[in-house]
């Protein structure tokens, strides 16, 4: 179950939201995806310098390693709390999904949903609970990945539906290519990290590609390809199961020091010394 999600609350005494205001006063870096789920009361939080009101009917996504720290709470705030590794993330959500999502993470965290979409996430939270002992069900990892895809498919619809978000006909389709775009680097990352590649396989120019994912996604095509290939090699690195220079021609480096200085650019660590940090995280 930790593999895919982590699920707390306040009221059985978690502890991103239990300690006293006053014990919290510095930024918090999460190396996950939070989602608060508020089912009563409020509680306000500093994210990212700005501040945050999350009342009840409310849901509060933070993105990994966004800086965020919680302020005050009511008596009676009472919060369900899913966290998502974003690997875990970025192999669940596809295409679209993704990109609406990461704007709800960076552009607008804080969402209002009805008193019934929040009652059918809190039954979603309660229902993944009872996972955690349930060692023997075959098809845990299929039902977990599909009730968090019903949360993300939730979330995004506020987005489509939200009047700031009302974007033109020209601008929903410069979304769908982003979107064709993310599904085509799933398939591909490992094999290709050049746009010219998804430019060609889409009919598109590199230059018009970049420009329109940069438009819709506030990253650029280029970032999103080395952040799928930093994901999966941390993600192989963690495992274990394979060497440093099996990792590296995995995804498609010619060679282990290609692969290393890579890594180390777009990380700041060497392949071996972030297998060890990884191995040694719990």
């Amino acid at each position: 179950m930790d593999e895919l999600v982590g699920l707390f609350d306040n009221y059985s005494g978690d502890l991103y939201v239990n300690k006293p205001a006053s014990r919290i006063d510095k930024y918090y870096f999460s190396g996950t995806i939070i989602i608060f789920l508020c089912l009563k009361g409020e509680a306000k939080f500093n994210v990212r310098f700005k501040e945050y009101t999350l009342q009840e009917n409310c849901f509060l996504a933070i993105g990994a390693g966004i800086p965020f720290y919680y302020t005050d709470k009511s008596e009676d705030f009472r919060t369900d709390i899913f966290t998502i590794k974003e690997s875990v993330f970025d192999k669940i959500a596809q295409g679209l999904i993704k990109i609406y999502f990461y704007r709800i993470l960076y552009n607008k965290p804080l969402q209002k949903i009805s008193h019934e979409k929040m009652m059918m996430c809190h039954s979603i939270y309660t229902y993944l609970k009872s996972f955690v002992s349930e060692n023997d069900n075959y098809f845990k990892k299929q039902i977990i990945r599909n009730y968090l895809n019903i949360l993300f498919y939730e979330a995004c619809n506020i987005m489509l539906h939200d009047p700031d978000k009302n974007r033109s006909p020209k601008n929903k389709h410069k979304d769908e290519i982003a979107g064709n775009f993310i599904m085509l680097l799933e398939k591909n990352f490992k094999t290709s990290r050049k746009v010219e590649f998804y430019a060609r396989e889409m009919h598109l120019t590199p230059k018009y590609l970049s420009a329109t994912v940069k438009e819709s996604t506030g990253r650029t095509a280029s970032a999103w390809i080395d952040d799928y290939t930093v994901i999966e090699a941390k993600n192989m690195l963690r495992s274990g199961t394979a060497t440093i220079q099996e990792i590296g021609y995995d995804l498609g480096f010619a060679t282990p020091s290609h692969f290393a200085k890579f890594f180390k650019d777009k990380t700041g660590m060497t392949p071996k010394e972030a297998r060890t940090k990884l191995l040694n995280i719990t």
